[in-house]
């Protein structure tokens, strides 16, 4: 086992970059706080720290017709999915706000299993920390694909990919909503479903 990473910071929400042999393997987040990808401590992240990096991450790698966000993505996940795993599909990206989004194709090129497993610290304390499931439900990966079906219908440009063994797409439309309006479009849904375990000590 490594030794355990020494911190001079006296402020909870940070460690001290200096004390850190590698620190490419700490990430600042937008609210100053600081992830060590190595050993994730989620105790003290808010929802914000999720909701605001998926909000500003488009889908697809931006290959959309509009900008799309992985924050709505996951909107449109919950309200796709069945009674009782609403707030599992909502939540069921929340490692990609610190990830990024990486596209399907990237991932059958990488493997799935090496990008599964350098991730897994991070769902795992996420889903600690803002308790919804993990391993991910079936019911979860239907909405999932359920709204990829939806945005491969109304967000990408005609295409020859064959999609048929995807579940049928939603029936409205996908309306797209900038960053601001989708990062306020989560964090809206968290409140409506949020388990009280998720709510701050």
């Amino acid at each position: 086992m490594p030794p355990r990473r020494r911190r001079s910071s006296t402020d909870p929400d940070q460690l001290d970059l200096l004390d850190i042999p590698e620190a490419t393997a700490v990430m600042l987040t937008y609210s100053g706080r600081t992830l060590d990808l190595e050993n994730p401590d989620f105790s003290r992240f808010d929802i914000e720290d999720i909701a605001r990096p998926l909000a500003y991450q488009c889908r697809f790698v931006g290959n959309t017709r509009a900008f799309y966000s992985v924050a709505q993505h996951c909107v449109l996940a919950s309200e796709l999915a069945p009674p009782g795993y609403e707030y599992e599909a909502l939540m069921h990206d929340s490692e990609e706000a610190f990830t990024g989004d990486w596209p399907t194709p990237w991932k059958v090129r990488i493997g799935r299993e090496v990008i599964k497993a350098a991730i897994e610290p991070l769902k795992a304390a996420l889903a600690a920390r803002f308790g919804f499931s993990h391993p991910q439900h079936d019911a979860v990966k239907l909405a999932d694909q359920r709204s990829l079906a939806t945005e491969l219908r109304d967000l990408c440009a005609p295409h020859r990919v064959n999609w048929h063994d995807l579940p049928a797409p939603a029936e409205v439309a996908i309306v797209p909503l900038g960053p601001d309006d989708a990062m306020a479009a989560f964090i809206e849904r968290y409140n409506q479903l949020r388990p009280r375990q998720a709510d701050p000590v």
